[in-house]
């Protein structure tokens, strides 16, 4: 299994970051006090508009495997220094392409501890961010989307209108599993509802096949609860992965490493978690499982012997401000995390970076190798 690299010095990364790399295209985030920012990359040159002194730029058309150097410059050609990074190996003939949005929070006000960072937008923040996502999904070839978990900030009625004008406008067909949030205790819609009044279904486990692979989502919210319990909708996995294609399963809440959480919030506990993924592993070994919840990227290795493959994708409401896209090959489902590109995100996103004194970042946005992973699987 290969891992991307990434040759800036660790000082740089604070202004100047690869944030996703993939086996013909690399994204690259620059922060500079200027209007626009120039990137000079593989004979292209590149202008991006910066927002609230970030630009977010996508380079494509690069060849698989191989090593790069941006140079970067402000607006006046003055140097921002330069960024080296490798694309990633070739994955073969891709068969399929999904996208997953997580942690949505459509209605939600601000964001925070004390929520004391707020938006004053025409427009709800959280629907800028996620209306930019299902664009960009789309336009980068996602075939559906997989929403997974706290569409809602509170389940309010304001906040399933919220989503059902979003998705009226997104030309992407989705899936949709509820999270806390959507169970908050103050709801004024349970998730079965507002899934009615979005036209998607909402059964506890749902599958959908794409080109060699099946996506499955599975709820694991509790009315009322923040936790996770994988336990009660173990049979209704298993009936569902029980298929000779490879599984992506896309949950809410995480997957616990310890039967008591040691960072907030809390997902499912490792005792309720394990003993079902062990099972789903048995049943069919070609899995892949990626949550929400923790508005954090990681990457971590579980079932029996470290087999299955799981990730956290962080949220599309707030610092970083991502959408997850999947690639399958006959051989491997390789995930890509990317920013929101959009200056109608980045405005909204880059605030909520300086959530607990500047140390949000550090704990959301993870390192390359935790947004850019490779699932090796069989289609056979």
């Amino acid at each position: 299994m290969s891992r991307v690299r990434v040759t800036a010095p660790f000082s740089a990364l604070v202004d100047q970051e690869v944030f996703a790399v993939d086996e013909r295209s690399a994204q690259l985030i620059v922060r500079a006090p200027t209007e626009t920012v120039t990137i000079d990359v593989a004979g292209q040159h590149l202008t991006a508009p910066t927002m609230v002194g970030v630009a977010v730029v996508d380079v494509d058309g690069l060849e698989a495997d191989t090593s790069y150097t941006a140079l970067l410059s402000d607006a006046g050609g003055r140097s921002l220094g330069e960024l080296g990074f490798r694309t990633r190996e070739s994955i073969g003939p891709v068969l399929s392409r999904f996208a997953t949005v997580s942690d949505v929070h459509l209605g939600a006000a601000a964001f925070g501890p004390a929520k004391s960072l707020q938006d004053t937008g025409d427009e709800p923040q959280t629907l800028r961010c996620a209306r930019a996502a299902l664009d960009e999904a789309a336009t980068w070839g996602a075939e559906l989307l997989l929403v997974k978990g706290d569409l809602t900030d509170t389940g309010s009625e304001e906040e399933w209108d919220l989503a059902q004008k979003l998705f009226a406008s997104s030309p992407l067909p989705f899936l949709f599993t509820p999270g806390n949030h959507d169970q908050w205790h103050t709801r004024e819609l349970d998730p079965a509802a507002g899934a009615q009044l979005l036209g998607v279904p909402s059964d506890p486990v749902q599958h959908h096949d794409l080109a060699g692979v099946r996506l499955v989502l599975g709820d694991t919210s509790k009315p009322d609860k923040g936790t996770g319990d994988m336990a009660r909708i173990e049979r209704a996995l298993l009936d569902a992965i029980d298929v000779p294609t490879p599984v992506f399963i896309g949950l809410h809440h995480h997957i616990q490493r310890a039967p008591i959480p040691w960072f907030w919030p809390p997902g499912t506990t490792s005792t309720n978690a394990n003993p079902v993924v062990d099972a789903l592993a048995k049943t069919n070994p070609s899995l892949f499982i990626s949550s929400g919840h923790t508005h954090r990227n990681r990457r971590h290795r579980i079932g029996p012997r470290g087999s299955v493959t799981f990730t956290e994708v962080s949220a599309t409401a707030d610092y970083p401000g991502v959408w997850a896209g999947y690639e399958v090959s006959a051989t491997t489902i390789r995930q890509t995390v990317r920013r929101i590109a959009s200056p109608s995100a980045t405005s909204w996103t880059e605030v909520t970076r300086q959530a607990i004194k500047g140390v949000w970042p550090r704990w959301s946005q993870g390192v390359l190798d935790d947004r850019c992973v490779d699932a090796v699987v069989s289609t056979s």
